[in-house]
């Protein structure tokens, strides 16, 4: 018995015990693992289980326990724990919590940047089963845009921006008089309004080059198209999805990342991802690159095209696994904040 605790205490543990269950599917495959580089993962999250990793945290005197709460409940204070906030950036953080240097998001643009940052890497990528008839899956949330000031831009740079759909992300694209003196909040906010239009206008001409072929997911969607899927926060139901069909991905509605939640969702389920090309898509999908990222309208159309008829989506999948399962970067990640 003694030399089982020896054993215990020599490990190293990292618990999650945040309280709401949709934060399990944001952390995608990496709450399935049980370890992960030298931390024994346990998973405490959930209405119930979360009030016994809290109890666990407030009475851990044990340098080897460490703690991962989400979107801040419970609110981790000590030197051992990290606070994620999912869905947003810097900006989301309430301001009593904001001073805390255990905070970190899952989300940065040109407009927050920040050193909280911390990026999740896909794991677990199943092998790929080809449909015989592959699909176009489209699933995704929008903001209703109803300010004058980011209509105004949209409708001025609309036909640049579908020309240079990572324009967005180019500090230069910014340097206009709309916004000059508005405070980081508003930019911010003007920011995912234009992001969510472009989307709305990519979807459209998605819709109208590939109707048969297109499925889309989302209440959000639903209003826009009636065909549409209700949206549904179920384990595994977009996965069904995903899974050996073309799934379209224009980076995250508040930052410029390529890998984040929904598109590690995609890749872990075994789906072929088609999204916007940023300077680091060159990085992260390498030999693919062309074959995966887009940059105009006209570049997607024939990407799409070019993925429903392709024999290659095997390779790809291949790529990935081997990208991600022989070597989980997610270590790096957690050692960053966890030494």
């Amino acid at each position: 018995m003694i030399l089982n605790l020896k054993t215990l205490f020599k490990k190293k543990f990292l618990f999650f015990i945040f309280r709401y269950r949709l934060r399990e599917l944001a952390l995608n495959n990496l709450i399935c693992v049980k370890k992960i580089g030298n931390f024994n993962l346990v998973n405490l999250s959930g209405p119930y289980l979360c009030w016994v990793g809290f109890l666990i945290y407030k009475l851990n005197f044990f340098k080897n326990f460490n703690f991962i709460s989400c979107d801040g409940w419970p609110n981790l204070n000590k030197k051992n724990s990290l606070n994620i906030w999912f869905g947003g950036t810097v900006l989301k953080i309430p301001s009593e919590f904001s001073n805390q240097k255990n905070n970190c998001v899952t989300a940065s643009n040109i407009f927050t940047k920040s050193q909280k940052f911390i990026q999740f890497y896909p794991l677990k990528i199943p092998e790929i089963k080809e449909p015989k008839e592959k699909k176009i899956i489209i699933a995704m949330t929008l903001r209703n845009v109803d300010d004058d000031i980011s209509l105004n831009i949209w409708n001025n740079k609309k036909e640049l921006i579908l020309k240079n759909l990572s324009i967005i992300e180019n500090p230069k694209f910014w340097d206009m008089e709309e916004i000059k003196n508005l405070d980081t909040n508003m930019k911010h906010r003007v920011y995912m309004n234009l992001k969510s239009l472009l989307r709305i206008e990519l979807i459209r001409i998605i819709k109208e080059n590939f109707s048969e072929r297109c499925v889309l997911i989302g209440d959000d969607l639903k209003k826009l198209y009636p065909d549409s899927l209700n949206s549904k926060f179920e384990k595994n139901f977009l996965k069904n999805y995903y899974q050996g069909n073309i799934c379209i991905d224009f980076l995250a509605k508040d930052g410029e990342q390529i890998l984040y939640p929904r598109s590690i969702e995609i890749i872990e389920s075994g789906g072929i991802i088609a999204q916007i090309r940023t300077n680091e898509s060159s990085k992260i999908y390498e030999n693919f690159v062309n074959e995966i990222s887009f940059n105009n309208k006209n570049e997607m159309i024939n990407i799409l095209k070019k993925l429903l008829i392709s024999s290659n989506l095997s390779n790809i999948n291949k790529f990935f696994q081997n990208k991600y399962n022989e070597k989980d970067l997610n270590i790096m990640s957690l050692q960053k904040f966890f030494e």
